[in-house]
């Protein structure tokens, strides 16, 4: 796929996530999708390393158990012929607490197999802010 292919399918599954259309996203990922670890993993229950197709949907179950989304913007894509990385900006509410967490730069590489779907998705970000968000 062009890296303008694959900018588009991006695209598409944060569409799809706006509107909590999980068989959407489901049918950008390859059958053995990978979900990296995040920074805060083995704090932040979202932050764990899933594979598959439940892999998101557990991944998606844990983001709406614990976050209030606010923000969710994506701000730039780079992408070349099988990733994309995505400059994100986003805020959300810790429903625990009602701590919000603020991240400027939320970094997403999303990596394409040969038939275009997505085989692994993973991120980075500062966690300072989200650890001491929980911890409260």
């Amino acid at each position: 796929m062009s890296a303008q292919d694959n900018i588009q399918t991006v695209k598409d599954i944060y569409a799809a996530f706006n509107r909590d259309d999980r068989n959407a996203m489901i049918a950008a990922l390859a059958e053995n999708v990978e979900f990296e670890r995040s920074p805060g993993a083995g704090e932040i229950p979202w932050a764990v390393a899933r594979h598959g197709h439940s892999g998101l949907a557990d991944l998606l179950d844990q983001i709406v158990e614990h976050v209030q989304m606010d923000v969710f913007e994506q701000l730039d894509f780079l992408a070349s012929e099988n990733q994309v990385a995505v400059v994100n900006r986003m805020e959300y509410s810790l429903k625990k607490n009602g701590q919000k967490v603020s991240f400027p730069k939320y970094i997403q590489v999303w990596t394409f197999d040969a038939a275009g779907k997505v085989e692994r998705e993973f991120n980075s970000y500062d966690p300072t802010e989200l650890l001491a968000a929980w911890r409260r």
